[in-house]
Parts: structure tokens; sequence; C-alpha cells
């Protein structure tokens, strides 16, 4: 393949971009792959730049299936900026609830107060304007700005990252990691460069998706196999260069689903409590050895002046959060003494109506355990 090959760290971003004429025929060939192969994605089906910055936020850290039936369901109920503006938190987040990353719909929402305030409802065609909305980087930017806009922005995330990384071998362990950096986004920006570079900016994502992915990447299907260094090097998997990730820290937590004339008690997590919706089932963390039960009471006595009575064990779950792993152990509990009403960080909810509370996953899955609940 012709072209410079990266080898040492002194290496400039300029040095490591192709050429103008390689550019031209790397876009060709992965525009008539996107054609071919894309999927049928709602957000593809519209050019509404409100509706492609809902997906764009949800599609953070989510697959592709979690997200499509919320994606629909946010739209339905918020199809604006200013509906979504006027909600409440809760009811957004309630809409949230079960994707995870709470930090994602506050800001999308602090972000439709903007637009409503400052840009008349309607979402800024320039990049640089829309990195100025809670929450929006200069990925999320670039994403909004070419699909939606059909402006040449760039865009860098996880899947177009790998694509880049193997097709030129940008490797970091090498470079630098600012360099790779720099170099990743200028080779970007030269690829939207040029006719259609919302479908230029999601071929490459698709083929991140589909093909060019972490493991195994599917060499023969991919349109620019012939050009790709890394698929040249016999090891398109060693790039790009892995980035330091923190050690996975392993949680105990207890959960306690306690009822009342058939109620289940929700707490307002405080800072510091293991899970992150505006309301749970009440939770504290454990020792290796801790003993649940003990700890589940001695926690809602503490915290809220409450007595109950542990009934049984409702088994344990698995839920992710960043870098935590908690192993949640749920317990049914039935409240014996104590008052709830008219405390803030507490209330009463029927099972019903759980849908449209904003609870966390980690909550969901303990209430999943809950078979045949009748909270008597």
């Amino acid at each position: 393949m012709p072209g410079r090959t990266p080898a040492a760290r002194s290496s400039s971003p300029e040095e490591l971009t192709p050429g103008r004429e390689e550019i031209v025929r790397l876009r060709a060939a992965l525009l008539r792959w996107y054609r071919r192969n894309a999927r049928d994605l709602p957000w593809r089906r519209t050019s509404d730049p409100y509706a492609i910055w809902v997906a764009e936020v949800m599609l953070q850290q989510t697959q592709v299936a979690t997200v499509e039936p919320y994606y629909r369901r946010f739209l339905e109920r918020f199809p604006d900026p200013l509906s979504l503006s006027t909600a409440g938190e809760e009811e957004v987040l309630a809409l949230w609830s079960g994707l995870g990353y709470y930090r994602r719909a506050r800001a999308l929402h602090a972000g439709s107060r903007v637009v409503v305030e400052r840009h008349d409802g309607r979402l800024p065609a320039d990049a640089h304007a829309l990195r100025e909305l809670p929450g929006v980087g200069r990925y999320t930017a670039g994403a909004i700005s070419s699909i939606a806009f059909g402006l040449a922005e760039p865009v860098l995330d996880g899947n177009v990252r790998r694509v880049l990384a193997r097709l030129f071998a940008i490797d970091g362990r090498r470079v630098g990691p600012r360099v790779e950096e720099r170099t990743l986004w200028r080779i970007a920006e030269e690829l939207a460069r040029g006719p259609q570079p919302g479908d230029l900016n999601q071929a490459l994502m698709e083929l991140g998706a589909l093909v060019c992915t972490p493991r195994a990447p599917d060499c023969p299907a991919c349109p620019l196999w012939r050009r790709c260094r890394a698929k040249a090097s016999g090891d398109p998997e060693s790039l790009p260069a892995p980035k330091k990730t923190r050690s996975v820290e392993k949680v105990r937590v207890a959960v306690a689903a306690v009822s009342r004339s058939g109620r289940l008690l929700l707490e307002r997590p405080a800072d510091g409590s293991p899970l992150r919706g505006t309301w749970d089932l009440p939770a504290v963390e454990m020792g290796e050895y801790a003993d649940a039960v003990p700890a589940i009471r001695e926690t809602l006595r503490r915290r809220h002046g409450l007595q109950v009575r542990v009934r049984r064990a409702l088994g344990s779950a698995v839920h992710g959060i960043l870098h935590r792993r908690l192993r949640l152990e749920g317990l049914d509990c039935r409240l014996v003494r104590g008052r709830v009403a008219g405390r803030p960080g507490l209330r009463w909810i029927a099972p019903s109506a759980l849908d449209g509370a904003a609870v966390s996953g980690a909550t969901r899955k303990i209430l999943g355990l809950l078979d045949g609940f009748s909270g008597e």
C-alpha cells in the first residue's frame, strides 16, 4: 500500500496523515459499502437535528439494541427541545430509567433549555455552538453537524478510532498517545471533507460496529482490507493501542425491598450511595464477609429511624456502574416501625407505578426477583 509507515515517536500527525488522493479513494469505497450495508435504524430515517442529538447521547456506552425502544418512547413524549425543556427532571429520568449513566439524561435536559433560551428552540448547525451545550463534546457535535446539517465535521468514537488506527497502523505505543490522538482526529477531518460527510462518518462507525470489531474482525468483508496496514501485518487485533483502564472493583450491596399495605419503599440515594437512580430501593455497601440482614437493618435504622423485619432472601443479581461491579443481594422486608410520610428522602410507591418511576437498573433487577409481590 502506498504511503508512509509510522515508526518513530517523533512522527507528527501531518507526516502520518495520508494524501488527498488516497483519502478520495477511501471515501468512495466507504460510501459504496455504507449504501449496501447500513442497518435500518430509526435515527437514520430522520434529518431532525434534535432527534439525532437524542440518539447520539443515548448511544454513548450503550448498545444499539438496548437504545432503540428507549429512543422511540423518549421522542414520543419529548418530540422537540421545547417539550423536553419544560418537563420535570423526574419525568425525564423515568423515561431514561434502565439506560444508565443518568448524567447523560440530565445534560440532555439542561441542553434543551439552552437551545430554547439561546437558539429559539432549534439546534445550531455550527459545531462550536453545539459544543457549548451541556454534555456535548467534539464527537457529538461532529455527529450532529455532519449528519443533520451536512457539514464537513469529523467524528472519532471507539468504532472510528479502531478503523482508522488499523487502516493506517497508528500505534500509540510507538508514536505516543498525544500524537496518536491528534493524528486520528486529523485523518477523520480529512475524510469528512467531501460530499455526504454525514454518511461518510456513519460508514466509519458502522464499519467498526459490524466488521472491524475489537475481536476477530471480519477482514474479508471490509471494503478497505486491501489498503489496511494492520491486516497486512497479520495482527489487526493489536491495534489500536490499549488504553489504560481502572481495575474492576467488586462490591457487595444489600438491597431492601421494604413493603407495607401493598406498596414498596423507595429512597432518594444520598452521596456515596451504591445505587444511582433518582429513586431506588434502600441499599448499603457491605464488606466481603458481612451478613446482609443486620447490615440492612442497621442502615434503615440509622438513616431513617425505620425498623424492619427481614422475611426472606430474594436472591442476587450483578450490576455494573462504571468501574464497579455490584453483587446485589435482595432482601424481602416488612416495615415494623417508623414514619415515612412527610420524609423528603422516602416515598411509598405501588408496584403498578414503578414503570413511570426514575429508578436505576440495579433496583429493577431486584424488583425482578419479587415474583408474586403482594406487599402484605
